[in-house]
């Protein structure tokens, strides 16, 4: 019975070392994470008590690349696309990303990571003219920011499942504009990634 016991609480102490391991090891520094997010809203027009046969959809993917420069610190980069369809038009306007991403991870010694990010980086639009929807021809650009927060949640040895809610400034404008011209978006997301160390 004492050897029974013993060994019992020897092979739950090497599990939860081997657990606690596993789980301290994303968010240290060195790891190195690769994955995405894909998010999807739409939205439909009311005027006057009416609302509008068609809507407007947004379709966003970020792939992107995260290194852990030092504890719960990290340095990412993302290139990316939104494809957004207006109501009404034939054509989507596709607008191409490309945001640095610095960000934390908060260690919660479990197997679920907090984390916060903010987004910088560059923006650009291009559509071609839509007589449908009296849409022309863009060619729009800018800096554009914004921000992430959410939880990441072990799975398995080395993947992450990752749940936010982002919000982003899209500056986008044509050439000689003085003032801001783009759109805002608020979208929830979710991801998966991976992690090396």
């Amino acid at each position: 019975m004492k050897k029974s016991f013993a060994l019992f609480t020897i092979v739950l102490l090497l599990l939860s070392a081997v657990t606690f391991n596993l789980q301290a090891q994303f968010g240290s520094k060195g790891v190195t994470e690769f994955g995405g997010s894909v998010s999807y809203s739409s939205s439909t027009s009311v005027s006057n008590g009416t609302t509008a046969s068609e809507s407007t959809s947004l379709f966003n993917f970020l792939p992107y690349v995260n290194y852990f420069i030092m504890d719960g610190f990290s340095l990412g980069i993302s290139p990316g696309i939104n494809i957004i369809k207006l109501a009404g038009s034939k054509e989507s306007i596709t607008n191409l990303l490309l945001f640095a991403i610095p960000g934390y991870t908060f260690s919660t010694k479990g197997n679920v990571f907090p984390f916060i990010e903010g987004w910088i980086g560059y923006t650009a639009i291009t559509s071609k003219a839509d007589a449908t929807s009296g849409i022309p021809e863009l060619d729009l650009s800018g800096i554009s920011y914004g921000g992430r927060g959410g939880v990441k949640v072990l799975v398995g040895k080395s993947g992450l499942l990752s749940v936010g809610v982002s919000y982003t400034l899209y500056n986008l404008n044509p050439k000689g504009a003085d003032k801001r011209n783009g759109y805002n978006s608020l979208a929830i997301s979710m991801g998966f990634s991976v992690f090396i160390e």
